[in-house]
């Protein structure tokens, strides 16, 4: 393994180091932490230390080209996600990305037809695909249990004291050259990416957005100022291709969320809530009723631990507890699946997250965006 980036990708080296006998024993190779790439070198090597990194780089074209990684996880801020790809796709190592897939559709375009034209393994990082809840949700549409799916509403709000506070110095996640967009990136992809991942495609956007802290300090305690160049809050009308429609609402200066991903889906026989505030359970409302051993069936809301051994992933956890699976075992599921997506030669969809789904959701985003300045509604293209 070679890791771009120590931010999020603390996180992702924690879960390559957990895919060991253990967790995973059906793994026959175990993931090796050979480089970490960063441009504070102090830092990088602090972290290389900590997660048993074999070297460091300050320059992500000499980890590319280090003979001994075969699999790039980029976790690189979105504008370092085009070049490090691509030059890793020609060098036909498989590769790992972190969300959004990159700034804008057309850079994601090109990643995708990289990753396809090399014929190497790829994955985006929608780790939340690997919660119990999530999975298991996905599991009750694709086996009809909801009926026909009506409505969609996704959420992804929070406050983050270094947003709300309008002093607070200016980030890269608030400037479009680096991030491409604001709260719908860092957020909004997630929430784009359950919809599509639980309902499908979707056919057209109608979408608002606003930026409430137009500039910020260079520098904490500075006079000098930049301009905030992307969205604080956004939210949007969906349609989707099988006639579902939905609501999308993203934001990081909303006051009380923690983390607050959510959705809600309704359909023709029942209905399914869940919040990542409280990831191990899922209301389920069933139109028919829910019969309960010789009890007679239920129609209220139940709501559901996801944590028995049956449920999707619990197998490789700590079934029947009550804190049997934590944030960080999303990435250990996700980078899990990666890894025996390798081992088996398996593509890693329906489950994972390709770059085919990395590029759609950049679509989408950017068509959100299209429609919140035309102030239109915006057709989302079927290639």
């Amino acid at each position: 393994m070679g890791l771009i980036g120590y931010s999020i990708g603390r996180a992702h080296a924690h879960a390559w180091s957990s895919l060991n006998e253990y967790l995973y024993p059906s793994l026959k190779a175990t993931p090796q932490l050979v480089a970490l790439c960063g441009r504070d070198k102090e830092r990088v090597e602090y972290e290389a230390r900590h997660y048993g990194f074999k070297r460091t780089y300050s320059e992500w074209e000499k980890l590319i080209r280090d003979e001994d990684v075969t699999v790039v996880d980029n976790c690189a801020p979105p504008s370092l996600h085009l070049d490090p790809i691509l030059a890793a796709a020609e060098s036909g190592k498989d590769v790992v990305c972190e969300k959004p897939l990159a700034r804008n559709a057309s850079e994601a375009r090109a990643m995708l037809k990289a990753v396809q034209k090399a014929r190497v393994k790829h994955m985006v990082g929608y780790n939340y695909r690997f919660l119990p809840a999530v999975a298991l949700t996905h599991q009750m549409i694709r086996d009809g249990e909801l009926g026909t799916i009506y409505y969609f509403k996704g959420s992804y709000l929070n406050v983050n004291e270094d947003y709300d506070d309008p002093d607070s110095p200016l980030r890269w996640q608030q400037n479009s050259d680096v991030a491409g967009h604001g709260a719908l990136s860092d957020l909004g992809t997630h929430a784009i990416d359950l919809g599509r991942f639980l309902v499908g495609e979707l056919a057209s956007v109608s979408g608002a957005e606003s930026t409430f802290v137009n500039q910020r300090p260079l520098e904490r305690n500075s006079t000098s100022k930049g301009k905030v160049t992307v969205d604080d809050i956004t939210i949007a009308c969906l349609k989707f291709r099988n006639g579902a429609l939905g609501i999308l609402e993203t934001s990081w200066l909303t006051s009380g969320r923690t983390d607050y991903l959510a959705f809600e889906i309704y359909g023709s026989l029942g209905s399914v809530r869940f919040n990542l505030e409280r990831m191990n359970e899922l209301e389920v409302f069933m139109r028919n009723g829910d019969a309960v051993g010789k009890q007679k069936k239920v129609n209220g809301v139940r709501n559901v631990m996801v944590l028995n051994r049956e449920h999707p992933f619990m197998q490789h956890f700590w079934p029947n507890q009550s804190t049997g699976f934590g944030w960080e075992h999303t990435f250990v599921g996700e980078l899990g699946h990666f890894a025996k997506s390798i081992e088996g030669d398996s593509s890693v969809e329906p489950l994972g997250a390709t770059f085919l789904d990395g590029y759609r959701n950049c679509v989408v985003m950017d068509s959100i965006i299209e429609s919140s300045r035309s102030g239109r509604w915006v057709d989302i293209p079927t290639d």
